[in-house]
């Protein structure tokens, strides 16, 4: 039962340390564009690279606090953190679709998790 407790706690401190690191990125970004004017494809570019940083960060963070089964804790974190931001996107939007695309980025999300969680545990 501890290992579970613990690796809930990894995931949930990796995905929070995430979410926090976007929106730290996110905030970074816009006051750029207050300064420099950026075409919709490169500010896309840098929303992605700022969340795929994002992400990789907060699975490192995670796998080091649980100390196993980095991959396991990494997967988990990507899940959370592109639900997590699919529902505060689609709250903002005010519509919920879920497109091809949308399957894309998970799956990225989610392969960048477990990634950086392989990562983590040997850092």
């Amino acid at each position: 039962m501890e290992s579970n407790n613990n690796y809930l706690r990894s995931v949930c401190k990796g995905s929070i340390g995430a979410i926090i690191l976007s929106f730290i990125g996110i905030i970074i970004l816009s006051l750029f564009m207050k300064i420099i004017e950026f075409t919709p494809n490169i500010f896309n570019m840098i929303y992605v690279i700022i969340s795929l940083i994002s992400l990789a960060i907060g699975a490192i963070i995670g796998a080091k606090t649980n100390q196993s089964k980095g991959w396991l804790v990494g997967l988990g974190i990507g899940m959370v953190y592109y639900i997590a931001l699919f529902i505060i996107s689609s709250y903002i939007s005010g519509a919920v679709t879920f497109k091809i695309f949308d399957l894309a980025k998970f799956t990225i999300s989610m392969a960048v998790g477990l990634l950086a969680g392989m990562l983590g545990i040997n850092l």
